[in-house]
């Protein structure tokens, strides 16, 4: 039996995608539904509006209903999850038999499954060979990470594509085998840009541009999307040069608070122009615990630009590893200026660095003071034996409070680099 992968020929309108993820364990919150929104993602840069998500339990019935009870708008259906060895795993035989067909097993398949576990050097375990059952009446999706098969079925006038819930086997096989098929499908021209800021409050973000363009909002889609690697905006529409237009306006009335038009993130930002310039980062940490390491560290390339990282977390460590003063400490305190900057000094000393970053803070939840509550950090940023110091305060929780103290170290260095009038850099 040959594998089929089809599209309808026939399409005449406009094209919109829905997706219902199936899992129990993504509606008792033990799992994070990433594939909705890396599907969206996908999805969208390729110009096609994903109108609903739906989560629904691996169950019979749920799954019935949601696909009797799409948007009539709706032209293809992206299903995730159910598709594993294990017996509470039902989404194949379930959509199998609401589209009329009936599960045959594929010994070429099952092969395929067999060469997989011999290449990884493992054992198969019998559950497997449920894996090599099909559908007769849909086409099959290879998938290269993983060894459940996606499935294509087609019914009145609508794709439905039903892939694994892993999300980096669903995510390859949407990137390598469905969106290159889909891009030449009818769809609306729609644009978006995105601006990607830091340092700078939405509400402060929206009252500026609402000041500066207030026909904005009737010529295009604007949105503001804030998280802790700061605000993004995005605006979209169908006019491109508009789009562009806004845009260039938008970052000239922002200023430095732009750090991206294109998405790239502030470790590849900074990892990029170390490497242009040939400038190489250090870190010392205590409140982050090596985090501001390890997001540089995650991007490819940086061991052309990173020496070392230390985690100083006790007091002693400070001056034990990076040479601080115990009476820089003792007079001024971990979280301080002058300590972070004893910190900066000591690990570019250590490294021999260009640049060096410094964090020290109170993460929480304990450890407070009325001078210096919970959240306080001090960050510094050096090079040339000039210190860039700020003290800020989050109140966002233990965890929550790192992040935004890793990210606020980042957008620092962010700024030494891109500041042209710091002496040493250009």
């Amino acid at each position: 039996m040959a594998d089929r992968f089809y599209l309808m020929e026939t399409v005449v309108k406009y094209i919109s995608a829905e997706i219902i993820n199936i899992g129990d364990e993504l509606l008792a919150g033990h799992t994070l539904n990433t594939n909705a929104c890396s599907m969206s993602s996908g999805l969208r840069a390729k110009g096609i509006p994903v109108t609903r998500h739906t989560v629904v339990p691996d169950e019979k019935n749920a799954i019935r209903h949601a696909l009797d009870h799409l948007l009539d708008s709706t032209t293809h259906v992206f299903i995730t999850g159910g598709l594993g060895p294990t017996g509470d795993d039902r989404t194949k035989s379930v959509v199998t038999e609401y589209f009329g067909g009936k599960l045959v097993f594929r010994q070429d398949v099952f092969d395929e499954i067999e060469a997989m576990f011999r290449e990884r050097g493992r054992i198969m375990s019998p559950g497997n060979r449920e894996q090599a059952l099909l559908p007769d009446n849909a086409g099959l999706i290879p998938n290269a990470k993983g060894t459940a098969k996606g499935m294509i079925f087609q019914k009145a006038g609508r794709s439905y594509y039903i892939l694994p819930g892993v999300p980096y086997e669903m995510l390859d096989m949407l990137q390598q085998s469905i969106l290159p098929r889909l891009a030449g499908l009818p769809h609306i021209n729609t644009y978006e840009l995105q601006i990607n800021t830091f340092g700078l409050p939405e509400s402060e973000i929206a009252d500026k541009i609402a000041e500066h363009f207030p026909d904005i909002a009737s010529r295009l889609d604007l949105g503001f999307y804030p998280s802790v690697r700061g605000i993004t905006i995005r605006l979209k529409g169908p006019d491109a040069d508009l789009l562009e237009q806004y845009r260039s306006g938008i970052c000239t009335l922002l200023g430095n608070a732009v750090y991206s038009l294109n998405g790239e993130t502030l470790p590849a930002l900074i990892v990029r122009i170390c490497l242009e310039r040939h400038l190489t980062l250090v870190t010392a940490e205590s409140c982050t615990g090596g985090l501001i390491a390890d997001m540089i560290t995650n991007i490819p390339g940086a061991s052309g630009m990173f020496l070392q990282g230390y985690i100083v977390y006790s007091n002693a460590s400070k001056t034990d590893v990076l040479g601080v003063d115990p009476a820089i400490i003792e007079r001024c305190g971990a979280v301080s200026r002058e300590t972070v900057e004893a910190m900066a000094a000591g690990a570019q000393k250590r490294s021999h660095s260009d640049i060096s970053v410094a964090v020290s803070g109170i993460a929480g939840p304990d450890g407070g003071t009325p001078d210096k509550p919970v959240g306080t950090v001090w960050i510094s940023v050096s090079r040339n034996g000039v210190y860039h110091s700020e003290k800020l305060t989050f109140n966002r929780g233990r965890l929550k409070n790192k992040e935004y103290a890793a990210y606020a170290a980042l957008n620092r260095v962010r700024l030494l680099l891109q500041d042209t009038q710091i002496k040493g850099i250009e």
